[in-house]
């Protein structure tokens, strides 16, 4: 046996242990109990009565907890180095309170109490609907697939290419257009130039834009094409969102000193993220399936999610929706072999608890006590089937409309103002 450091010493190897299983279930879970304390005494003014243990509460609470459970895969590097999957169903969930100690003087006609104690907060856990993170997630999942491949969707352009004549010469009138409407501004009271203005801003976003997009996502498919290979990519998508919450107490009856009861102001910051991971083999030159028309969708499976895009006002109602995008993904084909996916789903709440007192009519207070914090982590991993996932149709939340609002609404301003501007640009 080669000569190990002192620090770690040379054992006798037990014999008698029967091997650990290199694929094994894990279930563990730790609790951690702490007293809480609640004391007070209190003194009757008139006869000098005085009861010193007129609280008195000693009693074991959580403090905080940590579980996990799934399986273990002591050789997950070896199958990760193969190329296998490694993936493994897994859970943990972690909580932690930090309690606070106050102490506080009442004082009221008839009586005269003090305590002091330790309290624990407690904490908010509220979890949003996770379907516009989980579509969020896979939408960045799918742009990295298509930028390692380099595909395009042509498309829609080839189907356009009749109006860049048309498109050409709108683009010249503009400077015409818009000269005409300043002389005529004052006539027409300005209204004149608010119909160019938005004839101006739906030509740039609806015609130059989207042509010179088209003409580079072309010249870049097809280097891209010429160059491809064959290799095993490891992808991920993530999305995470972030939003306050907090209650306010109204009453209480948790008494810690005479005529005093206790409550919490709870204010939390919650954090949602979702994280899809995959593992692709591209087979993108040596597959027989996969083709020039492939790659540059030009295929009969590009037809549905190409109707929708060329139907006029399609991109209005894509502001508030999920079509386009699950049209896509309904008819879209993975440009090799899915070797795994996986999701990851992590939630954590931050509570600050801040303790109010709520005293009976005629009693005053000293009060002295710090804040409460609680943190709560949950995270889960799951195996999924072999499948690239696809976004669900849904209604769009307002985090993902308000996203890019101001080009949206003055894109929609601009159809307003202009009524009829649909018949001079192709608004797709």
């Amino acid at each position: 046996m080669a000569k190990q450091p002192k620090w770690y010493p040379n054992l006798p190897r037990d014999r008698s242990r029967k091997p650990e299983p290199r694929v094994r279930a894990i279930l563990i879970r730790t609790d951690v109990r702490v007293p809480r304390i609640i004391r007070a005494d209190r003194t009757f003014k008139p006869t000098k009565a005085y009861t010193p243990a007129y609280l008195e509460e000693t009693s074991s609470v959580s403090a905080g907890f940590n579980e996990r459970s799934g399986t273990k895969n002591k050789d997950w590097r070896v199958t990760i180095a193969k190329g296998g999957d490694a993936t493994s169903n897994y859970s943990r969930e972690h909580y932690v309170i930090q309690p606070t100690t106050y102490s506080i003087l009442t004082e009221s006609p008839n009586w005269l109490s003090r305590g002091r104690g330790t309290l624990y907060g407690g904490m908010l856990r509220l979890e949003n609907d996770q379907t516009a993170l989980n579509n969020r997630a896979i939408g960045a999942l799918k742009n990295k697939l298509q930028g390692k491949v380099g595909n395009a969707k042509l498309l829609a352009p080839l189907a356009e290419s009749r109006e860049i004549h048309r498109l050409v010469r709108q683009i010249n009138g503009l400077g015409m257009n818009a000269f005409k409407a300043l002389l005529a501004a004052k006539k027409t009271k300005g209204k004149s130039l608010a119909k160019q203005a938005g004839d101006i801003w739906l030509g740039l976003g609806f015609g130059v834009n989207p042509l010179l997009h088209d003409l580079k996502t072309a010249a870049d498919s097809i280097l891209k094409f010429t160059t491809r290979q064959d290799y095993r990519i490891v992808i991920t998508g993530t999305a995470t969102t972030e939003y306050l919450s907090g209650s306010v107490p109204t009453s209480s009856s948790e008494f810690i000193a005479q005529d005093a009861a206790i409550a919490w102001y709870r204010a939390a910051k919650h954090i949602q993220g979702i994280r899809y991971v995959a593992g692709v083999d591209l087979t993108v030159r040596s597959g027989s399936s996969y083709s020039v028309e492939d790659h540059l969708g030009l295929k009969l499976s590009e037809l549905p999610s190409t109707l929708w895009e060329l139907m006029a006002f399609s991109w209005a109602v894509d502001y508030f929706t999920t079509v386009g995008s699950w049209l896509d993904d309904m008819f879209y084909t993975v440009p090799g072999i899915v070797k795994y996916v996986s999701k990851n789903y992590k939630y954590q709440s931050d509570t600050a608890c801040s303790p109010r007192t709520f005293l009976t009519a005629g009693t005053t207070a000293a009060f002295s006590g710090s804040v409460s914090r609680t943190r709560y982590t949950l995270f889960t991993r799951t195996q999924l089937a072999p499948v690239f996932p696809v976004r669900s149709l849904s209604i769009k939340s307002a985090d993902e409309i308000a996203s890019h609002g101001l080009t949206k609404l003055l894109n929609l301003a601009s159809v307003l103002i202009g009524r009829n501007r649909g018949a001079h640009w192709n608004l797709r």
